[in-house]
């Protein structure tokens, strides 16, 4: 089954900012555990070997947290500009390849995302009409969903192909059927799953972005409990 969203059903509340909110909140949480367990850790209670090991991990933890909650936060920036219909695309010649090289393999984002992502650029268009913020953060964007709604035991895909009209970001992973937050779970591929997968308002997100690019965002229900999300983006400006 295939299904899309973008512009034209994006949400007229401030539900998405109220999603949004609830996901930082899940991420100081994370912080503020991670330093209590550090000061446990250094309290000199505990063997101080392990305890230096488990301090690093936590510290790991929190850095990664961090690294995240950034990227919320420019969320944020984007919607602000929705909900008061100001957000515009700037698009400008761009290096498409580069800009989105430099995401995958930036220090921060590399550790968690360039396992998973693979580029195809035989034959690719040096320069596309984009606006690199915007286009940066959808990437972020489906990375970030992908490795959240995963299943652990089984790593994401995203494919970027570099076509003749276009760029192509096509992402396939197990849908997480344990984990319940913000129903993101899938157990099964069905109409009813999907459209629950659907209501997640970041998904409007990630197409309003495509749809501000002349482009498209899809969502396809595969067997097994897989999902496929493909965003594609013209090179040029009509």
């Amino acid at each position: 089954m295939i299904s899309s969203t973008g512009a034209s059903k994006f949400p007229e509340n401030k539900g998405l900012i109220e999603d949004v909110f609830h996901e930082i909140r899940s991420i100081l949480s994370g912080i503020l555990s991670s330093v209590e367990l550090i000061e446990l850790y250094g309290s000199g209670q505990f063997n101080m070997e392990k305890s230096g090991e488990k301090i690093n991990r936590q510290a790991a933890a929190i850095k990664l947290q961090i690294i995240e909650l950034e990227f919320l936060l420019q969320n944020v920036r984007i919607i602000q500009h929705i909900l008061n219909k100001s957000l515009t695309s700037k698009r400008a010649p761009t290096q498409i390849v580069k800009l989105l090289k430099n995401v995958v393999e930036d220090e921060r984002y590399a550790p968690l995302f360039s396992g998973w992502v693979h580029f195809q650029t035989a034959g690719h268009r040096e320069v596309a009409y984009v606006d690199e913020f915007l286009v940066r953060q959808l990437l972020l964007n489906m990375l970030f969903r992908m490795q959240r709604n995963a299943d652990p035991k089984e790593t994401p895909r995203l494919d970027i192909l570099f076509g003749q009209d276009g760029v192509e970001l096509k992402g396939v992973y197990l849908a997480n059927a344990n984990d319940r937050s913000l129903s993101s779970s899938i157990p099964a591929a069905g109409k009813e799953s999907l459209q629950t997968y659907l209501d997640q308002r970041i998904c409007s997100l990630i197409g309003y972005v495509a749809e501000l690019h002349e482009g498209r965002f899809e969502l396809t229900s595969l067997p097994g409990g897989r999902i496929e999300m493909l965003v594609f983006i013209p090179y040029d400006v009509n």
